[in-house]
């Protein structure tokens, strides 16, 4: 049995596979999605959130080139927090709290109106023409799906078990099937795969909590959004309550610690670093008296409660005991218990910065297939294989974006550059120039850039050509002296605040609130600004500097031990090779500055 042809099959329904074929039916590819559950397309199997550092301006970098995720997320926002509200504007991110029905009705209303087609199956087989070139995939039971295009984006699905203490399932999330045969595909492809391990907390019975002895978490008082398409306002409150852990609960997992998959040798894939499990946090940390927990509403329209924080995959009636142990738990019912889920991933080295496989022409991999985690990191994702896969097909040059351009060229360059042990995470740390990458400038880095794809609409593209205006009016605004010196000059003084200076300059309360945020952060830092900005121009002219034969790189101090052991290992002969092995920005800058004078040995 035959589908006929069409231009790009997406194989996965999450996140990924949601921004991918928007991204390939808005540039007038006919498009389908083949999924094991097509109810439960853009489902949120974990926390009910978006957002977070580094994950809040991804999203808002998707928004900017047209993507969906941000306009979702506006739309199922139930509380607002920013997050790092103390610290500089790099750091400084939206995290919001949403109804994942909402979320997930608004996405399918998106992909419906689109004209993207869903196809129930398992896809098994990627289907390769003579050359070599991906033509389609085959789903168990024979039938076959042609394209002339294949996105890979099949989150934790692939040869995926759920583990709950001795229980173990070959299952997805949430009871839904595990995608089989898919990873032999690949494996005789020539692709190598790695295994990785995530989890999820358990869900808890809304009317079996004493909410009065949980502590409320206000989210912003101010007006926000996602999406620079979005009109910001003060979001709802009090969706999201706080507990923390005591020394009962630690006890009772310390006692228990022997039945945990996490340390019998059940679980044998890598988990994530920044997102460990209760047990986990206990046994490695001993000494910390609690850890926080939060009670986040699922939605609206259902009556659990997830506890963000207690992740964990320890037998059901210890999680009960543990729950219960909690204050304003005592009578907790778990709706759903927590569990860990092993899951095949590919190697990412296998991929070019496209997010193209590198040995197989038009087959494209997006997600936590590439061994990433997160919402975020997979839609990013989506969005750009989307986006290369049509470039792909239509015979124009694909895009790459710079670490000094988006938060997504961070990641990419990242996953495909550098060997991935763990479920990969976005950070504001990640990003060497994250002032250039702030949340709030996002569509002043990529909306021109999206627009030139073809995915910016004429709706947006007006929105963003009157907020330039108004940032060039802003601008020249702060050019205006007051007590002899330019405003911009006054405005690195931390003593003063823009609106100090409305009372002089009554033209900058005509200003959209965004715009004359915007142009404070760039006169308050245009200093470091500046800095990023040459570093990033540096970097690049130089990356063609030749790395001489024999370089003692033990005289470079400043030199990371990691980049030592792989330009030992690789000997790449310029800077620019040795970025393509995954030696960080910074290590690179610290070899220019050896290399280009005062090195005291480097030849030339």
């Amino acid at each position: 049995m035959s589908h006929g042809w069409l231009d790009v099959v997406v194989v996965g329904s999450g996140h990924a596979a949601v921004e991918a074929s928007l991204a390939t039916t808005h540039l007038g590819l006919s498009t389908a999605i083949v999924t094991l559950n097509p109810t439960n397309v853009a489902g949120m199997p974990c926390n009910p959130s978006i957002g977070g550092p580094g994950k809040a301006q991804m999203v808002s970098e998707i928004d900017a080139l047209g993507g969906e995720m941000a306009l979702a997320c506006d739309e199922a926002t139930l509380s607002l927090r920013v997050l790092n509200q103390s610290k500089g504007p790099a750091v400084q991110s939206l995290r919001a709290q949403v109804d994942k029905e909402v979320y997930r009705r608004h996405m399918q209303k998106a992909l419906s109106r689109a004209g993207v087609k869903i196809l129930g199956g398992n896809a098994e087989e990627v289907i390769l023409d003579i050359n070599g070139r991906a033509e389609g995939v085959r789903l168990t039971g024979g039938a076959v799906i042609r394209a002339r295009a294949v996105i890979l984006c099949t989150g934790v699905y692939l040869e995926s078990r759920i583990i709950v203490g001795e229980e173990i399932l070959e299952s997805g999330p949430l009871g839904e099937p595990s995608a089989h045969g898919l990873s032999a595909c690949l494996s005789r492809l020539g692709l190598t795969l790695g295994r990785f391990k995530t989890g999820t907390s358990p869900r808890i019975k809304k009317g079996s909590i004493n909410w009065d002895r949980l502590k409320a978490e206000k989210g912003t008082d101010r007006p926000y959004a996602f999406s620079f398409m979005s009109e910001p306002r003060i979001w709802e409150q009090d969706v999201c309550y706080s507990t923390y852990t005591n020394e009962e609960t630690h006890r009772i997992i310390r006692d228990n610690a022997w039945r945990a998959p996490l340390f019998d040798g059940t679980i044998q894939g890598m988990g994530p670093r920044y997102c460990p499990s209760i047990e986990d946090k206990v046994m490695r940390f001993p000494k910390r008296e609690r850890h926080q927990i939060y009670l986040e509403m699922e939605c609206n329209e259902a009556d659990e409660v997830y506890l963000l924080g207690l992740s964990t995959s320890l037998p059901v009636d210890v999680q009960y005991t543990v729950v219960r142990s909690l204050p304003g738990m005592g009578e907790a019912e778990i709706t759903r218990p927590g569990y860990a889920i092993e899951y095949d991933h590919l190697m990412p080295s296998e991929l070019r910065p496209t997010l193209e496989v590198k040995a197989i022409p038009g087959l494209y991999t997006a997600g936590q297939i590439n061994g990433t985690s997160g919402y975020e990191e997979a839609a990013a994702q989506g969005l750009l294989a989307g986006i290369n896969a049509a470039r792909y097909l239509t015979g124009r040059e694909q895009i790459v974006l710079g670490r000094d351009q988006a938060y997504i060229g961070v990641m990419i360059d990242d996953i495909v550059s550098t060997h991935i042990e763990e479920p990969y995470r976005i950070l504001t740390s990640r990003a060497e120039y994250r002032l250039l990458l702030r949340q709030s400038n996002a569509d002043s880095r990529l909306t021109p850039l999206g627009r030139r794809i073809g995915l910016v609409s004429h709706e947006r593209w007006a929105r963003f050509q009157s907020k330039t205006g108004y940032l060039r009016k802003g601008r020249a605004l702060l050019d205006e002296k007051v007590s002899g010196q330019p405003v911009r000059d006054l405005l690195r003084n931390p003593k003063y605040s823009l609106g100090d200076f409305a009372g002089r300059i009554p033209e900058l309360l005509t200003l959209p609130s965004a715009v004359f945020a915007e142009i404070e952060i760039e006169a308050r830092y245009a200093g470091f600004i500046g800095r990023q900005e040459r570093e990033a121009a540096r970097l690049k002219r130089y990356l063609g500097k030749r790395i001489p034969p024999g370089l003692d790189l033990d005289r470079i101090p400043s030199l990371s031990r990691e980049a030592r052991d792989k330009i030992a290992n690789h000997g790449p002969s310029t800077l620019g090779r040795a970025a393509e092995i995954g030696v960080s920005p910074a290590d690179i800058l610290v070899l220019l500055a050896y290399l280009g004078g005062g090195g005291g040995g480097a030849s030339r």
